[in-house]
C-alpha cells in the first residue's frame, strides 16, 4: 500500500458527497422558488379587489408569512385585524375558528394560508356552504 493513499479517499469522498448534496439541495430549493412564482402570478391574475380577506392578529408569525407572500406576487388582498377592529372580531368569532390567519376567499373558508388552496378558491365559482373553517 502507498503511503497516505487512505487518507486522501476519504477526504475526495466526503467532498464529492458535498458537491454533490449542495447541487441536491439547490435544485429543489430552485424547483420550489419556480413553483411559487407561478402559483403567485396565479394569484395575482385571479384576484380582485375584495376577493381576499385575511383575518389576523398584530403578533402572529404565520400571518407575517403569509402577507409577505401576498405582497412579494402583488395580490389584491384585504386585511382585517381581530385585535384592532371590533367588526373583524365579531366576523371571526361568528366563523368559530380557533386561531389566525383566516381566510376569506370568495366565500370559502380557510384556517392558515396555502398557496395552492388561494389559486383554487380564486378560480372556483361556488362558495363553500360549510360555516366552519376548522380542518
Amino acid at each position: 500500500m502507498i503511503k497516505g493513499t487512505r487518507s486522501r479517499t476519504p477526504t475526495r469522498s466526503w467532498l464529492s458527497l458535498a458537491v454533490i448534496m449542495t447541487a441536491v439541495v439547490g435544485g429543489c430549493q430552485t424547483l420550489a422558488w419556480w413553483q411559487a412564482r407561478g402559483t403567485g402570478e396565479q394569484a395575482r391574475a385571479l384576484a380582485q379587489d375584495g376577493d381576499i380577506v385575511m383575518y389576523t392578529t398584530s403578533a402572529c408569525p404565520y400571518c407575517a408569512k403569509a402577507k409577505s407572500w401576498l405582497a412579494t406576487h402583488q395580490v389584491a388582498w384585504r386585511e382585517c385585524n381581530v385585535e384592532t377592529s371590533l367588526t373583524c372580531m365579531q366576523q371571526f368569532q361568528a366563523r368559530g375558528a380557533p386561531g389566525v390567519p383566516l381566510m376569506a376567499v370568495q366565500g370559502q373558508w380557510r384556517l392558515g394560508f396555502d398557496a395552492t388552496w388561494l389559486v383554487s378558491a380564486l378560480q372556483s365559482d361556488k362558495p363553500s356552504n360549510d360555516g366552519s373553517p376548522r380542518p
